[in-house]
């Protein structure tokens, strides 16, 4: 059979290939899918694994998770964890859309792409991030750098603000040491309920996945979303800069 291959930053597409989030999760019967942004439209339109297919984490090992995992590359390591999922699919979209990718480490300091690209490189000295000549301008390595110092605890309090209501795209991030953070990928609503869709990386680092709730893969918002292994409230929700 004939088919094209489409590479981008490392991802690789097919234009017969695995089915995308949105077309494998639409809002359920009766429900009317919540207004997105260019970025949420193209999170949903990123290819998932056949189903049954299990999450991995990045030395191989089998996690427990009723999921269906999202084709996304990890960096080598135990270093794309949950709030690097979120880093990672924000900045290849960025990237993507020919915006230079832009994150904080968790002490305030910003760890832009262009000046990894420009052949510098961050490094740790007294708690506190420097720029030193690098040897490096390679997409992945940059990855993994912001994956050492950035987290939940940055997303919260430098690259995101507060949401009042749940949309595609936003996220739900408690910032901490260990803290949590996932992507809401999808939002729809039916009268005054409302149901999410959860994308999620964990720890140890592994496949970034969709998290499948009792609704046809969907959750139901209530003030938040309590998911198996952790919980959410409202105060949780953030939106990208």
């Amino acid at each position: 059979m004939f088919f094209i291959l489409m590479t981008y930053a490392g991802l690789v597409f097919s234009a017969w290939g695995n089915p995308s989030i949105g077309s494998e999760f639409p809002p359920p019967d009766g429900y009317s899918q919540v207004k997105g942004t260019e970025f949420s439209a193209w999170v949903l339109d990123r290819e998932v694994e056949e189903a049954g297919v299990p999450v991995r984490t990045y030395d191989g090992r089998r996690v427990s998770h009723a999921a269906r995992v999202v084709r996304l590359p990890l960096v080598p390591g135990d270093r794309q964890q949950c709030a690097d999922s979120l880093i990672r699919l924000r900045a290849e979209w960025q990237r993507e859309a020919g915006v230079s990718p832009m994150f904080h480490a968790t002490s305030g300091d910003p760890m832009p792409w262009d000046k990894f690209r420009a052949g510098q490189k961050p490094v740790e000295r007294d708690g506190r991030i420097r720029w030193v000549e690098g040897s490096s301008r390679r997409w992945e390595d940059y990855l993994a750098r912001v994956f050492i110092w950035a987290g939940t605890a940055s997303l919260e309090a430098y690259d995101t603000v507060v949401s009042k209501e749940p949309r595609p795209g936003d996220i739900l991030v408690d910032g901490g040491f260990p803290g949590h953070a996932v992507l809401l990928l999808d939002v729809a609503v039916r009268g005054e309920e409302t149901l999410v869709l959860v994308g999620e990386g964990f720890m140890p680092a592994q496949n970034f996945h969709v998290e499948l709730g009792p609704r046809k893969g969907w959750w139901v918002w209530k003030d938040g979303v309590r998911l198996p292994h952790w919980g959410f409230s409202s105060k949780h929700l953030r939106r990208f800069r």
